[in-house]
């Protein structure tokens, strides 16, 4: 162990254990005293990984994450059954792009113990990157059973059940985790998240009342505010959209977005000359 040859370790301590696992060693029985060996050892090599990995993200330094994997995978030879270093892992190959490796790991991590939050909520993270929503959808709802305070995971699976279409559901998780969070800032975005199911749901005083809450609780998220100009565009209350578009070019007047919707508004008016003007500056802005 002190020259980290981990492969040898456990041989020796398999051997001990196999010709007398109830013998005095340290005077405790080998099994004991062999097993607190391994878990001190792999605490030491994981802790030593998870401050690489988070040094990593600080600095975003490839060589830094590969170094992490390097660790995490001496771990796994130290204690193989520790289903957290899986877990872990595979957000490391993830985050490296090496997406098969990751869900091999989080697969692994899974299979060794299914009812632990963290393996299914990374493994669920992992799988819909990758487009497999249904396998994804099971994982993060596995999650939300386990820990079902868990905001992340929450709002995860109400943006899981508005891309695989059941957007009635979404609607449903997005109340939920609005009930529980306290941070200004994340219910906000919270009610924003609604407010754009309620969008495509065509349910427009919802959607315009959620967008509203967004933007009084967060005055800076002009995304809120374009989501209640949008709305007011798609229930065809015309200057109603064309107050908040106008807002929104006043405070972000390089956004080319801002012009187009406001272009828009103004054709639906009548107002084709004045729609031209927005429509070219928004070209001339990149739009």
């Amino acid at each position: 162990a002190r020259k980290q040859e981990w492969k040898k370790m456990n041989e020796m301590f398999n051997k001990a254990v196999s010709i007398n696992p109830d013998g005095k060693a340290l005077g405790r029985p080998v099994k004991e005293i062999t097993q607190n060996y391994r878990e001190m050892y792999w605490a030491e090599n994981y802790n030593k990984a998870v401050r690489r990995f988070n040094n990593y993200k600080q600095k975003q330094d490839k060589s830094i994450l590969e170094n992490a994997i390097e660790i995490f995978d001496e771990s796994i030879l130290i204690d193989s059954t520790k289903s957290q270093t899986y877990s872990i892992l595979a957000t490391c190959y993830f985050e490296l792009g090496d997406t098969s490796m990751a869900i091999v790991s989080g697969r692994t991590g899974y299979l060794m113990n299914s009812e632990d939050f963290q393996t299914n909520y990374f493994l669920g993270q992992i799988l819909s990157s990758t487009g497999n929503k249904k396998e994804a959808l099971f994982h993060i709802e596995k999650s939300i059973q386990l820990d079902p305070a868990n905001i992340d995971a929450l709002r995860y699976l109400a943006t899981l059940y508005y891309e695989n279409g059941e957007k009635e559901k979404s609607v449903e998780i997005f109340e939920a985790a609005i009930k529980q969070e306290d941070d200004k800032i994340i219910k906000a975005n919270l009610y924003f998240n609604l407010g754009v199911v309620y969008l495509q749901l065509d349910q427009f005083e919802d959607a315009e009342d959620n967008f509203f809450y967004a933007y009084e609780l967060n005055p800076e998220d002009t995304e809120a505010l374009s989501g209640i100009a949008q709305t007011f565009e798609d229930a065809e209350k015309l200057r109603q959209a064309s107050k908040f578009y106008r807002e929104l070019i006043e405070l972000e007047p390089e956004n080319p977005d801002h012009y187009k919707g406001m272009s828009r508004v103004l054709m639906k008016q009548g107002d084709g000359d004045r729609a031209k003007k927005y429509f070219e500056k928004a070209k001339k802005l990149g739009g």
